[in-house]
């Protein structure tokens, strides 16, 4: 019993991790009208990435050098309680659940550190003449197609692993009681994004709403090692 709550624990150090890293890396509010380089000028270069360029270019390059260390470093955590997730279930599910969060976390970082040089890209092309602007934007374009190839990957693997478990939840197939199918991930991250959604101009609401997944999983991860450990010492109470 021990070893899955150590891997419980260790998934919530990596979601505690990865949320600080999210906070610091994406947590800003907009502000197109500060920048009419990007929300005017370059507006037709960057289509549908205006909105992103802007968001990243409030970020000092420190700020955003660190948002990405937490989480890479603390990869292996996440990894490691994949297979915490795995003792929580039982059968085919259990090994699914396993290949789809190991091949999520795995594809994670790159998907989180892409916006370190997204923001970077367009901190320089806020500073370069106007010559250099096409070169620029075709990096910022080339980095952005990286970054969601990643990102889109992981964040659906994950999920998938998630709403397998709440599926094997909602059945009474896992370890973890039917009530806890609340604290999983996706219904978790559903009310989050729903809350901050309502705050468009709120430096909290960004912070919160741009780690919204991490944050889910470590309520998950906290409340799951909560019900194991709970039954734990209640099997040593009446041996």
């Amino acid at each position: 019993m021990t070893k899955p709550l150590t891997l419980l624990l260790s998934g919530l150090f990596a979601a505690l991790c990865w949320t600080v890293a999210d906070m610091l890396l994406v947590g800003f509010v907009q502000s197109l009208e500060q920048y009419p380089l990007f929300s005017h000028t370059l507006a037709a270069g960057l289509g549908d990435d205006v909105d992103l360029a802007v968001l990243m270019l409030a970020g000092s390059p420190q700020r955003l050098f660190w948002g990405v260390l937490p989480a890479t470093f603390s990869l292996p955590f996440y990894l490691a309680s994949a297979f915490g997730v795995r003792r929580l279930l039982r059968g085919r599910a259990a090994g699914a659940v396993l290949c789809l969060l190991s091949a999520g976390y795995a594809l994670s970082p790159l998907g989180h550190a892409g916006f370190y040089y997204m923001g970077i890209s367009a901190q320089t092309l806020l500073h370069s003449p106007p010559e250099a602007y096409l070169l620029l934007l075709a990096q910022f374009r080339a980095f952005h197609a990286m970054l969601t190839v990643h990102w889109f990957a992981s964040a659906g693997l994950l999920a998938a692993g998630w709403l397998v478990l709440l599926v094997q939840t909602v059945r009474g197939q896992t370890a973890l009681p039917r009530a806890s199918v609340w604290a999983n991930p996706l219904p978790v991250g559903a009310v989050v994004a729903g809350v901050c959604s309502l705050f468009p101009q709120s430096a909290a609401a960004a912070c919160i709403g741009g780690a919204t997944f991490n944050i889910t999983q470590a309520v998950f991860f906290a409340s799951a090692w909560y019900c194991l450990y709970s039954n734990y010492q209640h099997q040593k109470e009446h041996r």
